[in-house]
């Protein structure tokens, strides 16, 4: 009969882990609040504030891995329309941010009046219609009749910006999927997808400054949801900003951790925690321009995050003599752009650009769909079957890296594993006998976290030399571990070790959703995004807990005399599959002790989900994304650090 051997839930009942590594990242991330906060918080002169404005601002670069190139002058436009509607002039747009590139877009103008006019950038939330959505053209059409020429664009997989069609131009995938999904590869190369947003938007602004009938010193720009997050980067990085209107989106880093809500990639700042970007910063790097915090009561971004925000970059544009540039308007909504702050948007806007006050006017009929359209059929990649999507700019800048030296590969790794762990007094490990004579291990692997194993029926009999230590890295964790495994059923005198590492097997995370671990709508997600702003990464974690592991099981006493031989000068094999085959191979480049690896059913590789635009093969590949890894310490200078040690 076959017999599991692995862990039962909570350590067979020792400890509840399934919320350990969400306690653990959430206190890193508050410790880490805490300390940087002090660099806005104690900004006493207007010195201080400017000076903490750039730290903002080149901490949100860094995080981008920079912004593409711009070049001079508007982009090339072509136009469509005008059209009678929402009681303004609509046109429609499509301009190329980058060459290929093509951004659908919508241009709404006041139905009287001449002259120079002030203008607002309107940037989408996540809708899978974009622009085109009903609440996003009252939006814009409210602004328009309150006298500003208004550009909505459509963001990188929405509306008509589809950029993964099959062969018969269905989506295989869309809107917030398609961020993540193109967002997820971006990481690899130490860079965030928010840069092509941000790129889109600033060529947006370049347009709107060439038009004959818009006052280029009064441009604002405003945007709910996913579009409020492109808003606080364009706070950070756009100085042509005159005014600007964010809406639902600011909290506060501290405050959204708890709320359990995952986000897209582009609303990602790898490095943003630990380099002191809280959306508090965000706005104080708008000081002293007129801002508008647009917040919704109802929202699941919590509005006590609002306020704290809202009242931390009071305190710089109070220093900077403009306490009044900044407001909050709340409104009793669930998530959305309400009609009560869109009119409060079109008043702010009125205000900061010297308008009339504009009327509380009923909201007008939407356009159909079908009449929105900036292209012909709808979708830019069937009208312009050439055109670029964010798939192809990663590939692209992926196919410009050149490989770096092996020995600065190494070192570049082993800062990477090693970084932020604290490692406790001593692993206070525990063994417990089990069933046919098998041992149950637990052990900290860092102060706060617990590394578990199944150290399969030692066998006492003296080695001729150090006894080798075999560690088992099992995509299934060590659950899947039973008697008729090959390595439990074949005697050996090796000490045999099957090993979960921090996230995986009896140590995965609780998820209040029961989404498989594999999904980016996931606690595991969420928790890899923290760990990214936290400048961390899963994997880089997991490879510590194998090296943590190897040191608790060579240095024992209670397994030194339970297996004579085993010691600090036993040889160390490795055996993985799956996902954790990738583990493994980074634990082998930084520890010397491990002589052999051995990985079998390989999933991890970023080379092809670097180049290829479906990468995806539901093995949860993404889990094992350490920013820059591409540039600093590609799959094959790794396979080379490795040699002839890796089978």
């Amino acid at each position: 009969m076959v017999t599991p051997l692995g862990w039962r839930p909570n350590l067979d009942g020792h400890h509840d882990v399934s919320l350990d590594l969400l306690l653990h990242v959430n206190r890193r991330t508050e410790r880490t609040l805490a300390r940087t906060a002090v660099g806005l918080d104690e900004a006493a002169d207007a010195d201080a504030v400017r000076s903490h404005q750039q730290a903002t601002r080149d901490a949100v670069l860094a995080g981008f891995g920079g912004l593409p190139q711009r070049p001079e002058g508007p982009p090339p436009t072509r136009w469509r329309g005008p059209l009678a509607g929402t009681g303004c002039v609509v046109e429609h747009v499509v301009y190329e941010s980058s060459p290929g590139v093509h951004v659908t877009a919508t241009l709404y103008r006041p139905g009287t009046g001449s002259g120079r006019r002030p203008a607002v950038l309107f940037v989408c939330g996540h809708t899978p219609n974009g622009r085109a959505a009903p609440e996003y053209q009252q939006v814009c059409a409210r602004l328009a009749r309150a006298g500003l020429v208004v550009l909505a664009i459509d963001p990188e997989g929405q509306g008509e910006r589809l950029g993964y069609l099959d062969a018969e131009h269905v989506p295989s995938m869309r809107g917030t999927v398609e961020h993540s999904y193109a967002g997820m590869p971006a990481w690899w190369l130490g860079q965030s997808i928010a840069r092509w947003f941000v790129h889109d938007a600033r060529r947006a602004v370049d347009l709107l400054v060439s038009l004959p009938d818009v006052d280029p010193e009064r441009i604002g720009i405003t945007g709910n949801s996913g579009g409020g997050t492109l808003t606080t980067w364009m706070l950070a990085l756009e100085d042509r900003l005159a005014a600007a209107a964010v809406g639902t989106f600011v909290t506060s880093r501290g405050v959204y951790l708890w709320s359990g809500q995952s986000q897209d990639a582009e609303q990602v700042l790898p490095g943003g925690t630990a380099h002191g970007v809280d959306h508090a910063d965000l706005l104080a790097a708008f000081a002293p321009r007129p801002l508008a915090v647009l917040a919704v009561d109802f929202d699941f971004f919590p509005m006590e995050g609002t306020l704290e925000s809202v009242e931390r970059a009071r305190a710089a544009y109070r220093t900077l003599g403009a306490a009044g540039a900044l407001e909050l308007h709340t409104a009793p909504f669930p998530h959305r752009y309400p009609p009560p702050l869109a009119h409060a948007a079109a008043r702010f806007f009125c205000a900061a650009f010297g308008l009339s006050e504009p009327p509380l006017d009923d909201l007008q009929e939407p356009l159909p769909a079908d009449a929105m359209r900036a292209v012909p059929s709808g979708q830019v990649a069937i009208d312009h079957p050439d055109a670029l999507f964010v798939h192809d700019l990663v590939r692209a800048e992926a196919e410009l890296v050149a490989p770096p030296e092996p020995a600065t590969a190494r070192a570049w790794l082993q800062d990477r594993v090693r970084a932020h762990r604290q490692r406790p007094r001593a692993p206070f490990a525990r063994w417990l006998a089990e069933r046919e004579g098998h041992l149950h291990g637990m052990w900290r692997s860092e102060r706060d976290l617990w590394g578990a194993g199944v150290l399969l029926r030692p066998d006492p009999a003296p080695t001729a030399g150090p006894r080798p230590l075999r560690i088992l890295l099992l995509d299934g964790g060590t659950g899947s571990l039973t008697t008729d495994h090959p390595a439990a059923r074949e005697a050996s005198a090796d000490a045999t070790l099957a090993v979960d590492v921090r996230g995986r097997g009896v140590l995965a995370p609780h998820d209040k959703d029961g989404l498989d671990p594999r999904s980016h709508r996931s606690a595991v997600f969420k928790l890899l995004c923290d760990l990214l702003w936290l400048d961390d990464s899963l994997a880089a974690g997991q490879a510590f807990d194998v090296t943590r592991a190897i040191d608790v099981a060579l240095a024992d006493p209670h397994l030194a005399t339970l297996l004579p031989g085993l010691g600090p000068d036993s040889p160390v094999h490795i055996e993985a599959d799956g996902a954790l085959g990738f583990v493994a191979k980074l634990a082998a480049v930084v520890d010397d002790r491990i002589t052999t690896v051995h990985v079998t059913d390989d999933v991890v590789d970023p080379g092809r989900m670097l180049t290829g635009q479906y990468w995806d093969d539901d093995r949860g590949a993404w889990q094992a994304i350490i920013p820059g890894l591409a540039h600093h310490a590609p799959l094959p200078v790794i396979h080379d650090l490795l040699g002839d040690r890796l089978h």
